[in-house]
């Protein structure tokens, strides 16, 4: 079978697959038995539709949970995991969903402009260079908010890691069954 047969008969099938047309399924897994590169494909093409299935599933089920608690728990904070680096925007979340006392308003209007920006904190969370090049990006702000800030950039950059460590730490297995 050439690859241009087999790409047609796949096609084929993920088409009969969708229409639920059991007997051309049946027909092409009948060529495939005689056909070994037409019978891998088939199962790395189901192995696929499954994984797809198994993805929209999680996500219908994650957003229909998400938006019951959200209705329902009004206090709730829905916590998901990030990845990747801190940005500007998740500290500026993170400040809003737990604002620190006496922030001036104008800190506050501040944080709600760099909610939106996908900008990566810099390595260095010094206070002093935080502040410069927070400035040189965002314009001014009050000493006092970017203290708290980089405070919540800090938590953040340790939830995160410890959120790694704990995906790479060894777990208990179940004991493998002894042969009788």
């Amino acid at each position: 079978m050439t690859d241009r047969e087999l790409d047609h008969l796949t096609e084929v099938y993920l088409d009969a697959m969708t229409r639920e047309d059991f007997a051309e399924l049946d027909r092409i897994w009948e060529i495939a038995a005689f056909d070994k590169p037409l019978e891998d494909a088939l199962h790395e093409l189901h192995a696929a539709v499954n994984a797809d299935n198994h993805e929209r599933a999680t996500e219908a089920a994650t957003r229909s949970i998400t938006d019951s608690v959200q209705s329902h728990l009004k206090s709730a904070e829905i916590v998901t995991p990030s990845i990747g680096p801190v940005t500007v925007g998740d500290v500026a979340r993170e400040l809003f969903l737990h604002p620190p006392d006496r922030l001036a308003a104008e800190a506050h209007q501040l944080n709600q402009t760099l909610e939106a920006s996908r900008e990566t904190l810099p390595e260095e969370l010094g206070l002093t260079k935080l502040i410069e090049w927070a400035e040189g990006q965002f314009g001014s702000a009050p000493s006092e908010y970017w203290k708290v800030f980089r405070l919540a950039a800090l938590k953040l950059e340790r939830l995160r890691g410890s959120a790694i460590e704990y995906q790479l730490a060894a777990r208990r297995s179940p004991k493998p069954e002894e042969p009788k």
